[in-house]
């Protein structure tokens, strides 16, 4: 059976509108920030949001602040497979490209792909100002494991 193809464009800060609530942390996001879809043909099934990161030495840093996939789709690779082409996408234009993740699946398939280097893993307190599930309630996720990677 022929493999999907999917294709990576830069999207419209409002697509985040059918992502947002399948996101761990909260629905905010950053008015600077790029922002990518991931299509099955004409239909937005990923969504990445990529931040510059401040640093008063290396200007040229970035780390994704949002990676989704609709649920439909999640489980076939797709987040790391995004994730990868982003990553080398803005490593060709020399800049250095991160993630911090508590995904489990994630964290296992980026230290298994030897072009992600972990920096950092362990336990700390994940929050949000909203609760993912009704919008309502201030939720934190203590004991929380996340880990660093840097693509290189």
């Amino acid at each position: 059976r022929p493999q999907k193809e999917f294709t990576i464009k830069m999207c419209e800060r409002g697509e985040w509108a059918k992502f947002r609530r399948y996101h761990y942390l909260n629905d905010n996001l950053s008015a600077s920030c790029a922002t990518f879809g991931l299509y099955d043909q004409d239909t937005i099934v990923g969504f990445c949001a990529v931040l510059h990161q401040p640093h008063p030495i290396n200007t040229r840093l970035k780390r994704v602040s949002r990676l989704v996939i609709l649920p439909d789709y999640q489980g076939i690779g797709l987040g790391t497979k995004f994730l990868k082409l982003l990553a080398e996408y803005y490593t060709n234009k020399g800049y250095e490209f991160s993630i911090v993740t508590s995904a489990k699946n994630m964290i296992m398939a980026l230290q298994r792909d030897p072009h992600w280097f972990m920096g950092r893993y362990g336990v700390n307190s994940c929050s949000s100002s909203k609760s993912a599930i009704d919008g309502n309630r201030v939720s934190i996720r203590n004991n929380c494991k996340t880990a660093s990677f840097k693509y290189r």
